[in-house]
């Protein structure tokens, strides 16, 4: 592809999708060159410049530019637009950026054979799809479906940790002859990959109880003697929960897919099924307050007012009273 777009919030995704990328660039031409710009201080000329230009050596370059928004301007974005009109066969440019303004550039890079690419994380199959694929090449490991699906659900998700993870998990299970071993859930509890059972973040799927008395069981089973240090950490996933409760319910009012609602709101884990069974349930003006409600009592406890352990009760029951519709 001679020019590509990635962006979103997921950082991994993107410099994942742009070794991609070299990796194609050097089966296709060979050794290739790599050159990075700031898109804060560098400018359109200036890069597009040395897409044109041939190397000593007349190799393939692989352009980057990070903080493409800053680069790609109103005033540059002209500039841009004729370049993918005629892109040069002798590099691929790559834009990384969080944020990215649609336009008639984005219909150019496409006839131009380039792509822009939406990098806001993978849901669960695409993850784990990639973590049984990629382990035995990348860290020369074997790992199963079923284990792969837990160390997603254990790291929340979150790629970045999940490759870092995948590397020292290999080396603990590697044979001392060299030959791969295989890693199993057994491997992530030796590590101490919290299982979801003890973690912090497990507390969603049972708040969506329409019993006070299970969800205060619940918080207290996982604040255990020790509120204070996991009472930010409690606090945090009861406002994710009740963000993505409030945006399920109003989804379902308007008619939304359960599926679709999943997709958009990147529902994971054992709180998923619970969410997507509630939503069509509940009220989205009673869930918008619950929601400010958590947002409110996380700054007080991130601030040090009042008792943590007794405002997360008090959420705790809020939770609750929307689940059966109080």
């Amino acid at each position: 592809m001679p020019l590509v777009v990635l962006h979103g919030k997921d950082a991994w995704l993107r410099a994942h999708l742009t070794d991609d990328l070299r990796t194609a660039a050097e089966r296709e031409f060979g050794e290739i060159d790599v050159l990075r710009y700031d898109g804060a201080t560098s400018s359109v000329a200036e890069v597009l410049d040395e897409c044109r230009s041939l190397g000593l050596m007349q190799q393939h370059k692989l352009v980057v530019v990070d903080d493409a928004d800053q680069f790609v301007k109103e005033s540059s974005r002209p500039l841009m637009e004729r370049y993918a009109a005629a892109v040069c066969p002798g590099a691929t440019l790559v834009l990384r950026t969080e944020r990215w303004h649609k336009g008639k550039l984005d219909k150019l890079i496409a006839e131009a054979g380039g792509a822009v690419v939406k990098c806001d994380g993978w849901d669960r199959p695409e993850a784990v799809r990639w973590i049984t694929a990629q382990t035995p090449d990348r860290h020369g490991a074997k790992i199963s479906r079923q284990t792969a699906e837990a160390l997603f659900d254990r790291l929340r998700g979150e790629m970045s940790k999940i490759d870092a993870e995948l590397a020292k998990l290999a080396a603990a299970v590697a044979s001392p002859d060299g030959s791969p071993g295989e890693i199993t859930s057994g491997t992530l509890d030796e590590l101490g990959l919290t299982a979801a059972s003890d973690d912090p973040w497990a507390i969603q799927g049972p708040l969506l109880t329409p019993s006070p008395e299970s969800a205060l069981r619940h918080l207290d089973d996982v604040l255990g003697d020790q509120p204070r240090d996991l009472a930010v950490v409690v606090s945090y996933a009861m406002v994710d929960l009740s963000r993505k409760l409030h945006a399920a319910a109003r989804g379902a009012k308007a008619g939304a897919k359960p599926q679709l609602i999943a997709q958009k709101l990147r529902l994971w884990g054992p709180s998923r099924d619970a969410i997507l069974d509630l939503a069509p349930r509940v009220d989205p003006d009673r869930a918008l307050a619950l929601f400010r409600e958590c947002v409110e009592g996380d700054v007080a406890i991130k601030s040090g007012l009042g008792t943590p352990r007794r405002r997360l009760e008090r959420q705790a029951i809020g939770f609750a009273r929307v689940a059966r519709g109080a």
